[in-house]
This record gives structure tokens, sequence and C-alpha cells, in this order.
């Protein structure tokens, strides 16, 4: 194998160890470009392009690229911007998720493997998307009900931090995998009351550690991913789960990505009298 390759299949588990039973830690999306750490029989160690993700990969679910192509699929990618379609070969059809890149795309076909495929779903090259507030929320909102899942990437099931990575790398900004590693990313955002549409929440455990992210949204809601991709209420102490009654995140900080808006406190409601209850402090 070259030094470079790319995903196979729709989804290839990134696992700890070289082992089958060891734990998934993340995913490797049809077409994504990686470098062979340490290449093997069974299992390669590789390493993501976009954020320097390290792990191990069965050998057979991932394709050898020239330094060409993986630059091409690094640097400005055709992505596949469906939650899920399909590219068709004379031989196979092989499923494909947002997110995934489809390589020598011309806008109807694409070569992966050696192989032509026609792809007839939503696809937009990276250097023609905008880097926008409203276009991160729209693609983050494709991911509602889909279920929560460790290490997951995909529409069968995905994580906190990998949904907020995936779109924001659809904007072009690269984000790393974790919440903790992706909170030392952008501005930080001194009150929640000046936080903005798209903004990033951070949320820690009783030890302090940051483990949960979510993207802010008007009128006091935060998408994020749950037992499933939801929508909830935030406030200054956390996320609130009206299904519960209760919190389930406590907030630590916010982040931004994105420049500034032109109007401040874009995220307060407009209306003449703000209700509080014993549960949630109504602080936008």
């Amino acid at each position: 194998m070259s030094n470079f390759a790319l995903g196979r299949f729709t989804a290839a588990a990134i696992r700890s160890h070289a082992k089958a039973k060891s734990e998934m830690m993340s995913q490797l999306l049809l077409g994504e470009p990686v470098t062979i750490v340490e290449a093997g029989k069974t299992f390669t160690r590789i390493r993501c392009c976009d954020d320097d993700f390290e792990g191990f990969v069965r050998t057979d679910q991932l394709i050898a690229a020239d330094e060409r192509t993986f630059r091409l699929q690094r640097d400005n990618p055709a992505f596949a911007l469906d939650l899920w379609s399909t590219i068709l070969g004379e031989k196979a059809a092989v499923p494909v998720t947002f997110g995934a890149r489809l390589p020598e795309f011309d806008g109807i076909r694409l070569l992966h493997g050696q192989h032509i495929f026609n792809y007839s779903g939503q696809a937009a090259l990276s250097e023609d998307i905008r880097t926008e507030a409203n276009l991160m929320i729209r693609f983050a909102r494709r991911w509602l009900f889909v279920p929560g899942l460790s290490g997951g990437r995909t529409p069968t099931g995905i994580d906190p931090a990998a949904l907020i990575q995936l779109v924001a790398r659809l904007i072009n900004i690269k984000l790393p995998r974790t919440a903790d590693a992706m909170s030392s990313h952008g501005r930080m955002v001194d009150f929640v009351i000046q936080a903005q549409p798209a903004d990033l929440a951070f949320f820690d455990n009783r030890k302090g550690h940051i483990e949960h992210v979510g993207l802010l949204l008007p009128n006091s809601k935060i998408l994020h991913v749950g037992d499933r991709v939801r929508i909830d209420n935030i406030d200054h102490y956390g996320i609130f789960n009206h299904e519960t009654g209760r919190y389930s995140h406590r907030l630590r900080i916010v982040k931004r990505l994105l420049p500034d808006m032109d109007l401040p406190n874009v995220l307060m409601r407009k209306q003449k009298k703000m209700e509080v209850d014993e549960n949630q402090m109504a602080i936008f």
C-alpha cells in the first residue's frame, strides 16, 4: 500500500487497537483521505488528514491513493450533501452518507478505486461552499432524530463532536475530533447573552472535563446529540431537557468560529415579558 489511502466503503470503523473487538473511536467515510502510519495485513494504522486523528482500520476497507488524489480529496473535495444516497457502478451500488468525498467528481461521474460510478444526489465542491452560520445550521438540522452513537459519523448513529466536526468541515472549517480538543478553537464569548447562531457551546462533567458540544440556534435553543440529534433549550446553567424536566449538561464555555454579526444579542427573544420558571432561567 502507498503512503496515502481513501475510505473504500460507506463507513469503516476506526478502532483503538488492531483488534476487531476493540473500541470504535470514530469512522472513516467513503473517499476521506488518510496517511498510512503503519501498514498491516489485517489492520492498518491511519492518520486522518483533517484532524490528525489516529486509529486502526481494517486494511481491506482502504483504497490506495496517489499523492495527487490525496491532495485533491484533502484540499478541495466534492462532498456528498444528502444524508443518504448511492453511487452506482456497473457491478455494484455503494451507499454514501453526508460528508463522504467523491473522488474525481465531474457533476455526474466519479472514479473510486479505478471503477467509474454515477452519483445523482446533492454534492458541492469545497471551494464553492460558503462559510456562513445559516448554512452550517441548515446542514446540522438535516441530522435531527439520528440516534446518538459513540464514535459514529453516519445517519445510523453519530456522537456530539462528530456532528459538529462534519457540519463545520462542510463550510470549510476544520476542527479536532473530540469536544475537549475542539474547545481550544475559536474566540471566547465572554457572556452567554452575547452568543450568536452557530456559536459552539461546550459542557463539562463533574470533574471539569469537557465532554459535550452543541451548536447554538436562535431563541435560546441548541442542537446537539443526546439520545438522538435533538433541539433543546439552553441558558447560562446549561441544556434543559423538557422531556425529563431537568438539566442534562452543564455549560462551561461558548466559542465563536465565524465573524461577529452586525446586530448584537441575536439570540435574544424579542418579547415584552420574559417568563422564568423554577427549572430554567430565561437569560437570552
